[in-house]
């Protein structure tokens, strides 16, 4: 029996969320090269998700402002990125202002992962596609696309 409509949607939600905070430390540490291209201000960003077999969610659309010091501890913290003990940058590979890499975790949760970004002042896209087995032993995948552009300075 198919899952209610908003439950299927709100336990995607929460594996995309929780492989996105498993997976943030190494691409913290995959993404340095490219911090140095993004320059502080409101920035407007749209994330895509897609995991197969499960209902799609929209993209979410959201307006930041990023700080010139938030840009600086992205890099500070690519040297000791949170959960780094369980997960480790594989490859990495920078060409011009774009940067890919392959990233594993080895907790309870088995983790594989591959994507790049391109980044310049104004813009960056980013694509990453995460394969993992749960503790339970269900294998899952979640496609990401991220895009960004810069819409001017932060207001005060």
């Amino acid at each position: 029996m198919p899952l209610p409509r908003p439950l299927r949607r709100s336990n995607a939600t929460k594996v995309v969320a929780t492989v996105l905070c498993v997976v943030s430390g190494p691409l913290y540490a995959a993404s340095a090269p490219i911090a140095g291209s993004f320059r502080d201000g409101l920035w407007e960003m749209t994330i895509r998700t897609d995991v197969p077999g499960v209902q799609s969610m929209p993209p979410m659309n959201l307006k930041r402002c990023i700080s010139a010091k938030e840009i600086q501890d992205l890099q500070a913290k690519a040297s000791q990125p949170p959960g780094s003990e369980q997960c480790k940058v594989l490859e990495q590979k920078a060409s011009g202002n774009t940067t890919s890499w392959k990233i594993e975790c080895t907790g309870k949760t088995k983790i594989k992962g591959e994507g790049s970004v391109t980044a310049s002042g104004d813009t960056y896209s980013m694509q990453s596609v995460i394969a993992m087995v749960t503790p339970e032993g269900k294998a899952m995948e979640i496609k990401s696309n991220m895009s960004g552009k810069r819409l001017g300075d932060c207001k005060s």
